[in-house]
């Protein structure tokens, strides 16, 4: 597990600098030749039944999906995903929206929530869930390309995206971006963005 060892040394490095409020609007491939190293996505372990449901209560993924696809997403064109992509993959799959670990602040609990194709896992976009009065609500969204969100730590949300080279397949991005998030006075605010063109090697790969 020395990548989630490299994730955590890394994070915590990040929670020391002061996080400043930012736009979100950012191209749908991240291109960028930054140098400072970043770990490969951390995508959570394989998890127990019980653990597994705990995460999809109170709102399961068939409430999650009806609650998207009432809800207007163009803002996350701002942030790299295609609006008309995620309304196509609600509408005809019912089984692309899957629970993450929740995410728990000021004593009150989030779910989390991904939006993602079938067959290979590629995400459109992830979605933090909030019970307002027994009814679920989108508290954040977060677009871009291949992106994931995760519980960071001293109560902060991290999105993890891919970064793309313009010769770059889908299956193999260069690097990744990191969006950090903070809950302060009843909403979501994204701090400092970091990206790198760090690109790990299989053997690292195998290691999650």
């Amino acid at each position: 597990m020395a990548l989630r060892s490299v994730i955590g040394i890394f994070l915590s490095l990040l929670f020391g600098l002061s996080l400043t409020s930012c736009s979100t609007s950012e191209a749908l491939r991240v291109e960028t030749d930054a140098t400072e190293q970043l770990p490969l996505r951390s995508v959570p372990s394989t998890a127990s039944d019980q653990e597994a449901e705990g995460w999809e209560k109170p709102f399961g993924p068939a409430q999650v999906r009806q609650l998207l696809l009432k809800t207007d997403l163009s803002q996350l064109a701002e942030q790299g995903s295609k609006p008309e992509e995620i309304r196509e993959y609600l509408t005809t799959c019912a089984k692309c929206v899957t629970a993450s670990p929740s995410y728990e602040v000021d004593g009150q609990r989030f779910q989390i929530y991904t939006l993602n194709t079938m067959g290979d896992g590629y995400s459109f976009a992830s979605f933090v869930i909030a019970d307002h009065d027994g009814k679920p609500a989108v508290a954040l969204a977060v677009g871009g390309t291949d992106v994931y969100l995760s519980v960071g730590k001293e109560g902060s949300l991290v999105a993890q995206e891919a970064i793309y080279r313009t010769e770059d397949p889908l299956c193999c991005p260069s690097g990744w971006s990191v969006r950090l998030f903070r809950y302060h006075d009843g909403k979501f605010t994204q701090g400092e963005r970091f990206s790198s063109s760090y690109a790990p090697t299989p053997s690292e790969g195998d290691n999650q």
